[in-house]
């Protein structure tokens, strides 16, 4: 009976909480971001519709791309360089081939090991098996860790490797300076 009365009792109470929960949809005023946002939607959902994106037949960017890539993909290319520090020209150099990054590499600079170390495959699909896989550094081709510092180097015509972190300015005709160089390299 005090079971019967119990259960009752609860039954009543949740059916009282169902019936008081005001069920209408409340307007509640927007966040002023999100209004902000909806307009600016809005207004892109117009500009695509009025101003579409064009169907170019062509692409100057990628012909200037594949052209400079053409021309100093050269071992053989003269080009002339101008080091530029503090407003300066500090050097000028006659460079054979190109001018390379210090962050250019000959191999990944990441590799996938599992829970022991061991080097996954180079899929980088699940090639542990099923264990985790991490990424972790991998070594230099000389066995060596870490990156290089930001900058570029080449090769002068006589064969000199130079480094510059720096300003630059490049050219496969020599420019006509109005000052000199700051530095000057001496050849004996």
């Amino acid at each position: 009976m005090k079971t019967t009365i119990f259960i009752t009792a609860i039954v009543a109470l949740f059916a009282g909480m169902i019936f008081s929960i005001d069920w209408t949809p409340k307007t509640e005023a927007q966040d002023p971001f999100e209004t902000e946002l909806d307009k600016v939607n809005q207004i892109q959902a117009r500009m695509l519709q009025s101003i579409p994106i064009p169907e170019l037949q062509t692409s100057s960017e990628r012909r200037n791309v594949a052209k400079r890539a053409e021309i100093f993909n050269n071992e053989e290319k003269i080009s002339y360089i101008y080091l530029v520090n503090y407003g300066n020209i500090m050097a000028f150099y006659t460079v054979k081939g190109k001018v390379s990054s210090l962050q250019s590499y000959m191999s990944p600079l990441e590799q996938m090991v599992d829970y022991r170390g061991r080097r996954c495959d180079s899929t980088w699909s699940n090639s542990c098996g099923s264990t985790s896989a991490y990424i972790v550094s991998a070594p230099d081709v000389d066995g060596t860790y870490g990156e290089n510092v930001e900058g570029i180097f080449f090769f002068t015509t006589e064969g000199a490797y130079v480094e510059w972190k720096g300003d630059y300015m490049m050219s496969d005709q020599p420019l006509k300076l109005t000052v000199n160089p700051i530095l000057v390299r001496e050849v004996k």
